[in-house]
């Protein structure tokens, strides 16, 4: 009875070591992954940098910011950074490198939207307006302007945490499996 109970401490103790290292593991990608993050209201403003009328009648507006903190600062999608008309949030930015960034993203707008005025980013109560009705002298995009590549950039961190996610899967498996086999050699 005293190899019985002994054995099954081991594995609760193997058991808890392994979840914990899983934890820690997951919590560092997570720390290495993600941005630095400082709480600079008002640092960030953005910028509509150019605007380019396309052959399909659409728009395509290119939008950058300023960043005046000499850190990267984090802003979410959210009521501190958001795009309107609503079709178009969440395509902007979270992270913003110091400085001035030109073409960090482009939102496209139909021939309505583009005259219809309520089309902006803001970022911290900051806007860049965006269209013929309340940025009518915005900067024709030459045709030789590279537009940037979609996204926000979240995509390696949304890797890193499904990965985390699949390795924790994998680990109650396998301790399940190794639980399943001893009890079958009557180790339990």
């Amino acid at each position: 009875m005293d190899g019985l109970s002994r054995s099954s401490t081991a594995r609760r103790v193997r058991a808890r070591a392994t979840r914990a290292a899983l934890v820690a593991v997951i919590a560092a990608i997570g720390l290495l992954a993600s941005p630095g993050t400082a709480l600079a209201v008002g640092e960030v403003t953005p910028v509509l940098d150019c605007v380019r009328k396309n052959t399909d009648g659409t728009y395509t507006a290119v939008l950058g910011y300023t960043n005046r903190a000499t850190v990267p600062i984090t802003l979410p999608v959210g009521s501190r950074n958001r795009v309107a008309p609503s079709s178009q949030d969440g395509r902007q930015p979270t992270t913003f490198q110091p400085g001035t960034q030109r073409g960090a993203f482009t939102i496209t707008l139909t021939s309505t939207e583009y005259t219809r005025s309520g089309n902006y980013w803001t970022i911290d109560g900051k806007l860049a307006y965006i269209g013929q009705v309340l940025a009518p002298n915005a900067a024709t995009c030459p045709a030789s302007t590279e537009l940037p590549e979609e996204g926000n950039g979240t995509g390696p961190a949304i890797g890193l945490a499904a990965a985390g996610v699949v390795g924790a899967v994998l680990v109650q498996r396998a301790n399940r499996r190794a639980r399943a086999a001893a009890e079958s050699r009557g180790d339990a």
